[in-house]
């Protein structure tokens, strides 16, 4: 009994139909067509298979690069915190405006033309940094010294002597630093006056082209015959319009006599 409950079972009916359908169809398709259908599968396989290679290629140049944009980040960070520990905020913040300023520089159609010359600032930013540097370390010391209490004659004289000196750096490295960004507006001026160079050059030219073409065109009028006809019907109008006027003039004349 309970087999044959079993076997009434739809689930079963249907698996049992499923398979017979299958050896059906294996029987009745015809071989070559399954080759076919093989050929096929494998062809989707391979395509399946690199386009999985190229999204994880994909995948891993992105994460790399990720990577890469995250440690140039971090590496930045740390180069901008070491300049504010050894020269001071201030101090750093211009040497970060005279950074820029080189790159700016090193990027304009000027340089890259040659127009600058040499534009290897780095030892330029070398002396600003050790000015800098130099700086800040003498306010370090003398701060210190400053806040001894019962401060003798030799500590004032040498504080005098420290803010000279430190005054002294700073300047120095601070013109250097406001020279290298006037380098960058001058190159930035220059960047436009080629660009106004290069329109002024296209509008000569187009102007030129247009002078040709209207010249020619102007040529081809005086030269063509004159086709109009010698009694335009414009002109009968007019002709007509002033006698008209001239017969009521008349006729008003008369009137008012």
């Amino acid at each position: 009994m309970m087999g044959n409950k079993g076997s009434d079972d739809p689930a079963v009916k249907l698996g049992s139909g499923v398979l017979v359908g299958v050896v059906v169809l294996i029987a009745v398709v015809p071989k070559e067509v399954w080759i076919v259908l093989g050929i096929f599968a494998g062809i989707l396989a391979v395509v399946g298979i690199f386009m999985w290679a190229f999204h994880e290629r994909d995948e891993r140049r992105a994460a790399a690069e990720e990577r890469a944009r995250e440690e140039r980040i971090e590496k930045a960070r740390k180069a901008k915190q070491q300049r504010i520990d050894t020269l001071g905020r201030p101090n750093a913040a211009l040497v970060e405006s005279a950074l820029a300023a080189v790159k700016q520089i090193a990027a304009s159609e000027a340089s890259r033309a040659g127009w600058l010359g040499d534009v290897d600032f780095t030892a330029d930013i070398q002396g600003i940094t050790e000015k800098f540097q130099k700086a800040h370390a003498l306010h370090k010391v003398t701060n210190k010294l400053a806040a001894l209490d019962k401060p003798s004659i030799h500590d004032r004289k040498l504080l005098a002597e420290a803010k000279t000196a430190i005054a002294n750096l700073e300047r120095v490295a601070i013109e250097s630093a406001e020279l290298i960004e006037r380098c960058a507006t001058e190159a930035t001026l220059v960047d436009k006056s080629l660009q106004a160079e290069r329109e002024d050059a296209r509008t000569a030219e187009q102007r030129a082209e247009l002078h040709a073409k209207l010249s020619a065109m102007l040529y081809g009028i005086e030269a063509m015959p004159d086709t109009a006809p010698k009694d335009s019907a414009a002109d009968g109008v007019m002709a007509r319009v002033m006698a008209y006027r001239e017969i009521k003039n008349q006729i008003q004349r008369v009137r008012d006599s």
